[in-house]
């Protein structure tokens, strides 16, 4: 699927830490210092006369629960007509830290209500068009290659709900993983092997704007 631009369109990235990446909360036009601020800037930038708008609702720390209790204040009012999304590293690596990895009954209610914000978005605009990010991370350190048992599946049932609801999905995992074959996973991440360097962002960026047709005018 391609995110098709048209005049006074208003884009909304959110998410966790990754999209906060350092958003001045107290500032509703702020960017963040990440994708979402490289992304929307160039988007902004290249399609001046469209004057779109671009807005990060993206908050350090949570899980696709917390972005739930929030939808309507951080999506569902801003009336988006391009709605991008990435959840869920969180939620795996919250429970992990509590020596609770996340089993068949979580992925099932994590399923459950990433459907039910998405089906209230849609409901608020037929036209919505979503953007869907696979949660990521890198191995550094080492032992994250275990919590690929959770991401696996938890990546397969929002590429499911990208097919469902006729909305684009980007690989993120999977394109780090063979980036990660040529450079060094450092240059992506920091120590965390989650959140993104400079680097990484710009890779983030740069495979959202790939999704993007040329803009059409009204």
């Amino acid at each position: 699927m391609k995110v098709e631009l048209k005049a006074g369109q208003r884009i909304v990235f959110i998410g966790d830490s990754i999209t906060d990446a350092g958003r001045d909360y107290g500032n509703a036009y702020h960017l963040g210092d990440g994708y979402a601020h490289i992304a929307g800037s160039l988007l902004m930038g290249r399609y001046a006369e469209l004057q779109l708008e671009v807005y990060n609702r993206g908050i350090n720390g949570h899980k696709l629960k917390d972005l739930a209790d929030r939808w309507q204040k951080d999506c569902l009012d801003l009336q988006p007509d391009i709605l991008s999304i990435m959840i869920g590293i969180n939620d795996i690596w919250h429970h992990r830290s509590a020596g609770q990895p996340i089993d068949a009954a979580y992925l099932a209610e994590f399923k459950k209500t990433y459907c039910r914000i998405l089906t209230e978005a849609r409901a608020e605009n037929p036209d919505l068009q979503v953007v869907l990010l696979q949660p990521f991370l890198l191995p550094i350190p080492e032992d994250h290659l275990e919590w690929e048992q959770e991401l696996q599946p938890m990546s397969a049932l929002i590429e499911d709900l990208a097919q469902e609801f006729s909305a684009s999905y980007i690989r993120l995992h999977d394109e780090f993983k063979e980036l990660v074959k040529q450079v060094p996973a450092k240059h992506f991440t920091i120590e965390d092997g989650v959140h993104p360097t400079r680097i990484g962002h710009g890779v983030i960026a740069d495979r959202w704007l790939r999704l993007v047709e040329p803009a059409v005018n009204d």
